[in-house]
């Protein structure tokens, strides 16, 4: 196994969240990347931490933490909301084939988001480097998605075919204790 240098660039937040790059000589601040300093597609990008980040300068750290906390319960219960009244359409149609497919189709939906989850992600990171960096932070996260998903499916594929393999093979072995042949023409 050969072994490669790698180069590890970390960018600091520091106390008032000024994203100075740990390996400038400058500690002022003065390397273009302080909070008043990043670039639109930074902030466009990274709405989620600059949102965050408004809030939590704004408010006192109880109130931050409760209002933080608030907002995941109401999105956690949101989500389980939605999963229980999905999960019971194939009960209350009385079709458990229906609720499978209703799953696939809720699963591939899910699946696609995904892969643009993992893109914008990747362009939220690559986005302190500019607009190249998002652009390549958003095809690796992409990349990354789509190779989870592709092991996954992949996964399912070997799973279905040892399935398959195991019913014929049961078939075969059940068939000749039956004693079942063109000859005979009888089936215990």
């Amino acid at each position: 196994m050969a072994l490669h240098n790698l180069k590890i660039i970390v960018y600091d937040g520091g106390k008032a969240g000024d994203g100075i790059f740990s390996g400038s000589s400058n500690d002022k601040g003065e390397s273009g990347t302080g909070d008043n300093k990043k670039s639109l597609l930074y902030k466009v990008l990274n709405y989620n931490s600059t949102i965050r980040n408004k809030v939590k300068q704004s408010t006192s750290p109880t109130t931050f933490f409760a209002v933080q906390q608030g907002v995941s319960l109401a999105v956690q219960t949101g989500r389980e909301a939605i999963n229980y009244f999905v999960s019971d359409i194939g009960r209350a149609n009385g079709d458990s084939n229906y609720q499978a497919i209703v799953n696939r189709k809720i699963e591939k939906v899910t699946d696609a988001l995904s892969v643009g989850q993992g893109a914008l992600s990747g362009a939220a990171a690559g986005a302190m480097a500019g607009p190249v960096g998002a652009a390549i932070g958003a095809v690796i996260g992409a990349v990354s998605s789509g190779i989870s998903l592709g092991f996954k499916y992949a996964e399912r594929e070997r799973e279905y075919q040892h399935k398959m393999f195991q019913l014929s093979t049961s078939q075969a072995y059940n068939l000749s204790r039956a004693n079942y042949s063109a000859y005979t023409g009888r089936v215990r």
